[in-house]
């Protein structure tokens, strides 16, 4: 499998005085920060900045806008493509999992441990293969921020349309790789949210009709024929004649 490589030339700002040592991080595990938001929860918007000027300067005002002002945060576990396989993707990287919606305490962990500490980014030229872990998707009205998480290789990738903007952040490798150990060993099946009838793109499967489906129809874009059938409306599987005549009428 191709695996391709980005290159980062970006120069630091900011101190690493302010970066969170691994046991501050481990300590929001134990209070369960990295618990699954109840979907009868309404998130409110974060309306303070939580980006560095580090990040900020470096990836658009939109993909900036999407993480500061997210309603929903969704977390995947993601690896490369294979082009042979039948299987969702995001941003061409296949989905392995879905590791939920992010509750309330898991979007302060990253806001405080990675977007607003300028600390774990380097400002040096770098040089390795990515290695996909984790994709966050931040949602924002109608508009969304992807970004990537890579281990070994520490690197953070935002996607926003067709900006993509890569860092280095060699200086977080430590918390680069609890975070995705952690949010990996989450992971659950992903499930195609629109077969499930789900307004929401996660991907969960949220209750024992929903488990069912799956069992009986399967996981892929090759159930999709079955899924239609399963739910055709009872205007479509209406067998009455049309009215043959009348104004307005079939004659």
């Amino acid at each position: 499998m191709k695996q391709f490589i980005f290159y980062t030339a970006i120069f630091l700002f900011g101190s690493a005085n302010n970066a969170l040592a691994v046991e501050d991080f481990l300590g929001f595990q134990e209070e369960d920060d990295f618990a699954i938001a109840d979907n009868s929860e309404t998130t409110k918007p974060v309306e303070d900045k939580v980006l560095s000027n580090f990040l900020s300067n470096r990836i658009s005002a939109t993909a900036a806008r999407n993480i500061e002002k997210a309603e929903k945060v969704f977390c995947y576990t993601v690896d490369y493509a294979d082009p042979q396989e039948q299987t969702y993707t995001l941003n061409g990287m296949a989905i392995k999992g879905s590791c939920g919606e992010l509750s309330a305490n898991g979007k302060k962990l990253f806001n405080d441990v990675l977007w607003h500490n300028a600390g774990i980014f380097s400002g040096t030229m770098d040089n390795c293969s990515i290695k996909p872990k984790i994709m966050l998707r931040y949602i924002y009205g109608p508009d969304s921020t992807d970004v990537l998480l890579s281990y070994p290789c520490p690197a953070v990738t935002f996607f926003n349309g067709r900006d993509v903007v890569t860092v280095n952040a060699a200086p977080g490798e430590k918390l680069i790789e609890q975070i995705t150990k952690t949010y990996s060993s989450l992971s659950e099946s992903y499930v195609s949210p629109a077969l499930l009838g789900q307004m929401v793109p996660n991907g969960q499967i949220l209750n024992q009709a929903q488990k069912e489906k799956v069992r009986r129809f399967g996981n892929s874009e090759n159930s999709r024929k079955k899924w239609e059938v399963e739910n055709k409306t009872s205007d479509e599987t209406s067998t009455k004649s049309p009215v043959k005549s009348g104004w307005n009428k079939l004659k």
